[in-house]
């Protein structure tokens, strides 16, 4: 019988980030092997608003750590002008942790962080490109349904798929 490995590795669930956690967050993002500069770019983008207006931000960070090392990461926030809607704008795990059920924690907390904000459903966008597959595949696992495909969204053959998830 094997252990799970999340359970072996010893981890601590943070809701804060601070300026010392920019470069880990890059890193993170970096080292994953799912983002592409642009989408970095964008991800360090909402880091930034969020350190700049703080509490005032409609960015939130959510992250599980071990020692001094980031090993999940993600951000999320209420859609302006919508009735309880969240938005999780990424979601990133160290590559080295790929596979141990850290991402799928990670999302159960964000979920349950939203849910004592008073949220009701959760979108997360995601391409059609191959190079997203696991992460539609991750989505999906959380229980998170593909609603809309927004054809050439994000370029020509880049299709958008709007998944949702009700709480």
């Amino acid at each position: 019988m094997t252990s799970d490995p999340v359970t072996t590795l010893s981890f601590t669930l943070r809701e804060h980030v601070t300026p010392y956690d920019r470069n880990k967050i890059f890193n993170l993002l970096n080292r994953g092997g799912f983002f592409y500069p642009h989408e970095m770019a964008y991800g360090m983008g909402l880091f930034d608003e969020h350190l700049l207006r703080g509490e005032n931000s409609s960015y939130q960070f959510m992250l599980y750590e071990a020692e001094d090392r980031i090993l999940a990461c993600g951000c999320f926030g209420l859609l302006p002008l919508t009735d309880r809607r969240y938005h999780v704008h990424w979601l990133a795990v160290a590559a080295d942790h790929h596979g141990q059920g850290i991402g799928g924690k990670l999302e159960a907390a964000i979920v349950a962080r939203i849910r004592t904000q008073g949220g009701a459903r959760i979108y997360a966008e995601i391409s059609n490109r191959p190079y997203h597959a696991r992460a539609r595949a991750f989505y999906e696992r959380c229980g998170y349904r593909p609603q809309i495909v927004i054809p050439g969204y994000y370029g020509l053959g880049d299709d958008k798929l709007l998944y949702v998830k009700d709480i």
